[in-house]
């Protein structure tokens, strides 16, 4: 398992209307980060990047995906510096396969 809801069933107190329009909400990001993030790095808009990768790096940590988290501050870190930009491409494509794996984990769930 990608992701650890145990943290989202405290927070709202095992509301599962909550949770659903949590994952939903995710879901929607993900599908944003999928397009911006591949445009950040044609651009080389390292900056943007960083700024995204930090951003991203929250709504993965409320599905209490911590491996993936843990990526996107490297990524933030590294675009922000811009050094070993040419790791950036990996992170981001490992990000967006995790995610997928865990949008669908979550649907299953609920």
């Amino acid at each position: 398992m990608i992701t650890d809801l145990n943290y989202l069933k405290t927070m709202s107190g095992g509301d599962s209307k909550f949770i659903r329009e949590m994952i939903d909400l995710f879901r929607e990001q993900i599908e944003e980060y999928k397009s911006i993030m591949p445009e950040l790095l044609e651009k080389k808009d390292y900056d943007g990047l960083s700024k995204i990768a930090h951003k991203a790096k929250s709504s993965v940590a409320v599905m209490g995906m911590k491996e993936v988290s843990d990526l996107l501050k490297e990524l933030e870190i590294l675009a922000h510096d811009q050094k070993d930009v040419d790791r950036c491409e990996s992170l981001v494509s490992h990000f967006l396969e995790q995610s997928e794996i865990a949008i669908v984990e979550l649907e299953s769930s609920y």
